[in-house]
């Protein structure tokens, strides 16, 4: 069986999940509270050096750090990850998402909602919700005519993409005016397998 190492509000752990429940796999979940510094113990940066959530234990033992080499491993063979150049479009989202998205969605969201210091981070945060201005209208443009954002349909890139984007409001990054992305996450939210952040 796998294990899951996560924390309850990580969007990278979220995606994990939510493509262990498509992929129809059994995995333990171990749930860390980030500020009780458990992943910067021993025996977590044992398995991964950079202290980081989320880790995924495979039942061989190895473990693999990094959501979205996590989604590669768990994906390959099936149809969420082609083969050929096809593969190599999926593979572009996955990089855009993790060099042009991460930071400043799931910063501004955390500094907004969850770290609640709006006017202390109030330059960085300027910064990141135009960065976000900018990826957002960047997936506008290639969703008016597409359905999802490597091949027009399903795969791993878009579930790469779609956990800090789905919460932009969080961070006080306004989806409204894209229509085209709004539309997206609702087309990845209606995936067979699909589970909430919080599940009840």
């Amino acid at each position: 069986m796998y294990t899951l190492h996560d924390s309850r509000l990580s969007g990278n752990a979220w995606k994990v999940r939510i493509l262990l429940s498509q992929l129809g796999l059994e995995y333990r979940r171990i749930t860390h509270v980030l500020a009780d510094n458990t992943s910067r113990t021993p025996e977590f940066l044992a398995m991964n050096a950079a202290g980081k959530i989320p880790v995924l234990i495979l039942p061989s033992g190895e473990a693999i750090p990094e959501s979205n080499a996590i989604l590669w491993h768990l994906a390959q063979g099936t149809p969420l990850l082609p083969s050929g150049f096809d593969q190599i479009r999926v593979v572009q989202w996955m990089f855009f998402e993790q060099s042009e998205v991460l930071k400043a969605f799931s910063a501004a969201r955390f500094f907004t909602s969850i770290a609640k210091k709006e006017e202390e981070k109030k330059v960085e945060l300027a910064a990141w919700r135009t960065q976000a201005a900018y990826v957002l209208r960047t997936l506008e443009q290639h969703l008016a005519s597409l359905e999802f954002v490597a091949l027009n349909r399903y795969t791993i890139a878009d579930l790469a993409l779609y956990p800090y984007i789905s919460m932009a409001e969080q961070g006080a990054i306004d989806l409204r005016p894209f229509p085209s992305v709004r539309s997206w996450v609702a087309r990845v939210e209606a995936q067979p397998g699909w589970v909430p952040l919080i599940e009840q």
